[in-house]
């Protein structure tokens, strides 16, 4: 059993409550994104078509976000679970979309992805399922899957370096789910989800430098953090014109 068989994402219900509850769940989730099109429209965009790649794409809402950025992107998407897969083919409706893969980080670290170098790459928790050895697999991949000079973004989980910030980060989570809910008329339904997420086997959540150093050493270069709320980070790298 692989990996991700083994965790929740395989499961129809599972995948369907993360859809229906993540924004509720994620501190500034809609912030991460706005800086991810700002990315893209100021650093990526330019007169010729941007061929861009979102791995382990869940409900399609990053790729959705790269679309409205840019009407004329070509998008291909990846996700492990077919139900994903199915809503993002719902929320990517009439968009520009060149394949939908299902397929599995471990799939793609084991080369089983082969396609012509990509503009961008993207991706957004997702990848903090796996191990920090495989991170860096991944990695690799993914720039041999750019062409020179393009980037890759990463919307993910990064702990501190330090364990007192760390049992911070967990606190500021939820002290964020909570306000959350108080402007929003919500019960305290979702007031366990940080220490829950934080106990589950198939969360690997690795210091920030330790997800930048597996970046450079697959080769990225202007390796950086762009923002950062807690635990929630958006970092990524550029692929050197002369690889």
């Amino acid at each position: 059993m692989s990996g991700f068989e083994a965790s929740g994402w395989s499961q129809a219900e599972y995948a369907e409550q993360y859809r229906d509850q993540a924004d509720h769940y994620i501190p500034e989730r809609s912030t991460l994104l706005k800086v991810v099109s700002s990315f893209y429209r100021n650093l990526v965009r330019g007169p010729a078509k941007v061929r861009a790649l979102d791995l382990g794409c869940g409900d399609g809402i990053l790729a959705g976000v790269l679309c409205a950025a840019d009407p004329a992107i070509e998008m291909t998407v990846t996700d492990g679970s077919s139900d994903m897969l199915d809503a993002t083919r719902v929320r990517l409706r009439g968009r520009p979309v060149s394949e939908f893969c299902q397929i599995t980080f471990e799939d793609i670290i084991g080369g089983g992805f082969q396609r012509e170098p990509f503009d961008l790459i993207v991706s957004s928790f997702a990848i903090h399922h796996l191990e920090l050895a495989q991170k860096a697999m991944l990695f690799r991949r993914v720039i041999a899957l750019l062409v020179p000079n393009a980037f890759f973004l990463n919307v993910d989980v990064a702990v501190s370096d330090h364990p007192s910030y760390t049992e911070w980060y967990y606190r500021l989570w939820g002290e964020w789910i909570v306000d959350r809910a108080s402007r929003l008329g919500l019960d305290q339904a979702f007031a366990h989800v940080p220490e829950e997420a934080r106990a589950k086997p198939e969360n690997h959540y690795d210091p920030l430098q330790d997800q930048l150093e597996a970046l450079r050493s697959a080769g990225f270069v202007d390796v950086a953090c762009h923002y950062r709320y807690g635990l929630f980070a958006l970092y990524g790298g550029q692929k050197p014109h002369d690889r």
